[in-house]
């Protein structure tokens, strides 16, 4: 099975095309044996932030500002460790797993935090993964100026480190195509889509808004395909991992058919348990056993390319399927308003 689902990312060969995204679930050995053991190719840690990084370097020169220069809060050790243990959870991983143990980082801006990543390299990462999120920006910042500030970030990223980098991004860029080309001159080798992001909601009472963050939804892999497919439209040569809502196997041969050279399973790990690698893996595998191919590569080579056209046909995706029928899927389940007993019986 190995060689048959053998496949590359960032340069990396690995045994498997399914991967395990980052959360805090890779930060603990026994459940990361488990995610191996059942076929996972790569494991990528829970992203250290930036305000851990510059907390750590401004409590050895101001410790009586370290807080507030830098904007830490405790519990965000809680999330991945912190500076120190996370350097050690990559030395621990690295020799205890034979598959790559890819490093995370997390941040807004350029500055010196970003060489915090040498200190990843020099722990045994076998790649690394950085991970952009939106924020709220001053309505004086243009989009060009928010694409060129990722740009650069991941430019001095790139300066810092001799391993492969992989950017992760949001949907929230109005083409991702041209995003993934400049991040490519930047020098990145892949891109993650997408990061997950946080479910924003208000308080009525409060009068403000609030964050928190869910599993991804069960029916959520749309977006993804959506995203790979803009993104593939630049015929670069950056690898893509799919992210975000990859579930079963089906959700990774489509994530591949769209474009995805590999996929990152981690909310369904959440639901499932390791066993949904296994299960996703396997799939897969019977996937190739009963078509034409030989091979995951041989799959993936088959694949069609994005072909950009005049507008009015790059407009048919959306716009044959809303005029073409009067009837459109409702995937909201249906909610009855019956109530019964303890045991379930319907009132009469």
């Amino acid at each position: 099975m190995a060689s048959e689902l053998a496949c590359s990312y960032l340069g990396m060969e690995l045994d498997s095309p399914v991967m395990v995204g980052s959360c805090p679930l890779t930060m603990e050995h026994e459940t990361v044996r488990q995610l191996v053991d059942a076929g996972a190719g790569a494991i990528v840690l829970p992203s250290i932030l930036q305000e851990q990084i510059q907390h750590r370097k401004w409590m050895q020169t101001s410790p009586e500002h370290a807080i507030q220069r830098s904007g830490y809060q405790p519990q965000q050790d809680k999330y991945n460790g912190g500076t120190e243990k996370y350097l050690r959870t990559i030395e621990a991983l690295r020799a205890a797993e034979s598959v790559p143990i890819i490093a995370s980082m997390d941040g807004l801006e350029d500055g010196d935090w970003i060489d915090y990543a040498k200190e990843m390299e020099a722990s045994g990462a076998s790649a690394l993964e950085f991970n952009w999120h939106p924020s709220v920006f001053s309505p004086s910042e243009s989009a060009e100026e928010i694409e060129e500030r990722v740009c650069v970030i991941v430019r001095h990223l790139c300066a810092s480190v001799s391993i492969p980098v992989a950017v992760k991004l949001s949907p929230r860029f109005t083409n991702l195509a041209s995003m993934a080309r400049q991040l490519q001159i930047a020098g990145a080798d892949g891109m993650v889509l997408f990061t997950h992001l946080p479910q924003w909601d208000v308080s009525i009472d409060r009068m403000q808004w609030s964050i928190r963050w869910e599993l991804s939804a069960v029916n959520s892999i749309g977006s993804i395909l959506e995203g790979i497919v803009r993104t593939r439209a630049g015929e670069l040569d950056l690898q893509i991992a799919a992210s975000g809502g990859v579930r079963t196997a089906e959700d990774a041969i489509k994530s591949m058919i769209a474009g995805a050279d590999v996929v990152m399973v981690t909310s369904a790990i959440y639901r499932d348990g390791p066993g949904v690698i296994r299960n996703i893996v396997q799939g897969i595998s019977k996937f190739l056993d009963t078509g034409p191919y030989e091979s995951l590569a041989d799959f993936l080579q088959a694949r069609a390319n994005v072909k950009l056209g005049p507008e009015h046909l790059m407009r048919l995706p959306s716009g044959d399927p809303l005029t073409c029928s009067e009837h459109y899927f409702n995937p909201t389940p249906v909610v009855t308003t019956d109530t019964g007993d303890v045991f379930g019986h319907k009132h009469i």
